[in-house]
């Protein structure tokens, strides 16, 4: 079997479904190198494996670094690599280059260029990408189309998307009873009969999450009762439920606080009737869809992360025009009344297939296997 480097600064845990899949392959070797803390992200445990080897990460200004990685590239056999790279990432950009030098093929996981715009950043980015790396691993097909309108060969990307914990995800959806649906809805809220959004994330400025509050009172004042849960914690908590008292709406939202169980997450979303996300949605959308529950976000590529790629309007949620809240409250009605006369099946097997055909480590483990071979 051929012998692959897979170089990030970090494994985080939410990785943990590609890592496992590439950890037990039967193709290749892959070895894992990076630093065993996850770097910024809470990390994913490899139990000691010899399959990773710890590099702990550090910064300096606006650079990272990996202490012991460029002598170990140096002294060590590989056949291929996959490293996660922008152009700040100094030890895994001398890494590559070595690997290249001696004949062997990089392949960058990245997100590529998000924005439509033509200028000196993007510009740099396209450079790097074209002269240091064979390929990109993109998370999605908007950040392709802009390396396209800058003149990147379309044969050397490969949209590779992002994914979870699929497996064990897969062995929680569908046990959520009815019965189990109305009993958690219960305990959150005084009326639980109510349309239940949830959002399930850092409470963070970029998320935006005001806007919902300021819609769910104006649909309060068109006589349409909305419950909000906010699953999760962050900087903007207090001045949300500030807003929350202001406009007066403390029955119809419930902040939960963060969970990292994911079987209370899934719970939590499975009893919800849709997921919203105004500002920039990323992995929120996959966690959603994966336990059949739309979702609603913005249509803006250029101010979103590539998981809004995974929203199909009129199928599985809606994208609604950014910072535009009466499009926003239509978007919720909408959505609030298909469901009325869409059986929760159909519903449930509409959000199911885009993450069942692409947002999972199955697939992204034939996308990386086909590449290196």
């Amino acid at each position: 079997m051929n012998k692959i480097f897979v170089i990030y600064p970090g494994f985080p845990h939410y990785r943990v479904g590609i890592i496992e899949a590439l950890i037990n392959s039967n193709h290749n070797h892959y070895e894992f190198l990076g630093d065993k803390n996850g770097y910024n992200k809470k990390p994913y445990d490899f139990k000691g494996s010899a399959d990773f080897k710890d590099f702990p990460a550090y910064k300096i200004g606006p650079f990272y670094f990996n202490k012991g990685l460029i002598r170990y590239v140096i002294s060590q056999k590989s056949d291929g690599a996959i490293v996660h790279c922008p152009p700040h990432y100094i030890s895994i950009i001398i890494a590559s280059l070595i690997l290249r030098i001696k004949g062997k093929k990089v392949f960058n996981w990245t997100h590529g260029i998000l924005r439509d715009k033509k200028n000196l950043k993007n510009k740099t980015y396209y450079y790097f990408y074209k002269y240091f790396f064979n390929g990109l691993l993109l998370y999605g097909n908007n950040a392709r189309k802009n390396l396209l309108n800058y003149g990147y060969r379309d044969d050397r990307i490969r949209v590779i998307y992002n994914s979870l914990d699929y497996k064990k995800q897969l062995k929680l959806r569908g046990v959520l009873s009815e019965d189990m649906r109305v009993n958690i809805r219960k305990k959150l809220f005084a009326d639980p009969q109510n349309y239940q959004l949830i959002f399930i994330g850092r409470l963070t400025p970029s998320k935006k999450l005001s806007q919902i509050i300021e819609v769910i009172k104006s649909l309060k004042n068109d006589d349409i009762e909305i419950n909000l849960l906010f699953v999760g914690d962050g900087i903007d908590r207090e001045s949300l439920q500030k807003l929350v008292i202001s406009n007066g709406v403390e029955k119809n939202v419930c902040f939960y606080g963060a969970s990292y169980n994911e079987r209370n997450n899934y719970e939590l979303i499975a009893s919800s009737d849709c997921c919203i996300a105004p500002g920039e949605i990323g992995l929120t959308a996959i966690h959603s869809l994966m336990f059949g529950v739309p979702v609603i976000s913005h249509s803006d590529g250029n101010y979103q992360g590539p998981e809004y790629e995974a929203i199909i309007p009129g199928v599985n949620g809606e994208l609604f025009e950014m910072n535009n809240l009466e499009d926003l409250k239509n978007n919720i009605i909408k959505i609030r009344n298909r469901q009325l006369v869409t059986s929760i099946e159909l519903i449930r097997a509409n959000c199911y297939k885009v993450i069942d055909d692409f947002y999972n480590p199955n697939y992204q483990y034939s996308i990386i296997n086909k590449l290196l071979d």
